[in-house]
């Protein structure tokens, strides 16, 4: 058996750090501040196979006090210094208008009108403010993003059910933007508890239009009534809110604004209330939101339909 010194190991040791095993021992114990366990891993050697070297070779060993105080105080001969992070490059921010809410416009009250019915706003456990649009309508949610000068990327939820529509969305992180919603009214979990904002007269249509796209809805076609045997050619137009108080105040503006005799709110379903209107209401509504418009202002699935009915009653 060989002994400690002339061991094949020890020779490889030396003659690979050029100096005897001792004096590496050393060095490295009380200059670098290693333990027995780093020595090992420095070597590649188990920890046990270290401290039995010291002892052999009478090399002494730091207490365990004098780690700890060299831990907490961070000093101790030619201490290595401490490793720096990689630099990470920040991300930058995607493009978006910030200040889109700040100033009233046809377009400002249109994706206003539209955040009310179908957007969303939420803080995330980090406090960072996000808002959110979401529609089955591809054309809408592209139409929004470029109204507010947005890069984002558009999601696509898809369901499990093959009946169920595709949901897109763009989500957008942006305290001004979450602030300003907060400043006309719109908070997170709105649905129930919204109220409506303080619109200028000039901008309430493009309001009720956003509005519209959102949560409004359009039938035109046949209806049959049972007490005749032909269908009726019919037009009906509705608005829908989880919140009364809204709707109430909603309907009064617009009733005022766009000279409307007509229209009911009635509950759809127990957590929905609905505005109604008929063909002729539903005619002056359809001159109220869309005259002057451009297309590229508004959801063209819905005002298609608004058009087969002018062409149909000649309006």
């Amino acid at each position: 058996m060989y002994k400690l010194k002339e061991s094949p190991r020890i020779k490889n040791i030396e003659n690979r750090w050029s100096n005897s095993v001792e004096k590496l021992l050393y060095n490295w114990h009380w200059k670098d501040n290693l333990k027995h366990k780093e020595i090992g891993e420095k070597l590649n050697i188990p920890r046990p196979t270290i401290t039995r070297w010291f002892k052999e070779l009478k090399i002494p060993t730091q207490s365990h006090t004098r780690f700890t105080n060299n831990n907490l105080l961070y000093v101790g001969p030619n201490r290595p210094p401490k490793k720096l992070k990689p630099y990470k490059k920040p991300k930058e921010r995607i493009q978006v208008n910030e200040n889109f809410f700040k100033k009233w416009s046809p377009e400002m009250a249109y994706v206003l009108g539209y955040f009310t019915a179908d957007g969303c706003m939420f803080i995330n456990p980090r406090g960072s403010r996000y808002i959110g649009f979401y529609s089955t309508d591809y054309e809408l949610i592209l139409k929004v993003r470029k109204i507010l000068n947005s890069k984002h990327k558009i999601g696509v939820w898809e369901y499990e059910n093959l009946k169920w529509k595709k949901r897109y969305q763009i989500q957008i992180g942006s305290k001004r933007m979450y602030q300003d919603l907060t400043n006309h009214g719109l908070m997170p979990n709105k649905s129930k508890v919204l109220k409506l904002p303080s619109i200028p007269k000039t901008y309430f249509r493009h309001f009720v239009r956003g509005y519209f796209d959102g949560d409004g809805g359009i039938s035109l076609g046949n209806y049959f009534k049972k007490d005749r045997n032909k269908p009726t050619f019919i037009l009906h137009t509705h608005f829908v809110s989880g919140s009364k108080y809204f709707l109430k105040n909603f309907f009064k503006t617009l009733k005022k604004q766009a000279k409307l005799r007509g229209g009911c709110i009635y509950y759809k379903k127990s957590d929905c209330i609905a505005l109604s209107f008929s063909i002729k209401d539903s005619l002056r509504l359809c001159k109220f939101m869309y005259e002057s418009v451009q297309s590229d202002k508004f959801l063209e699935r819905k005002y298609n339909i608004f058009q087969k009915a002018l062409n149909h009653w000649g309006a």
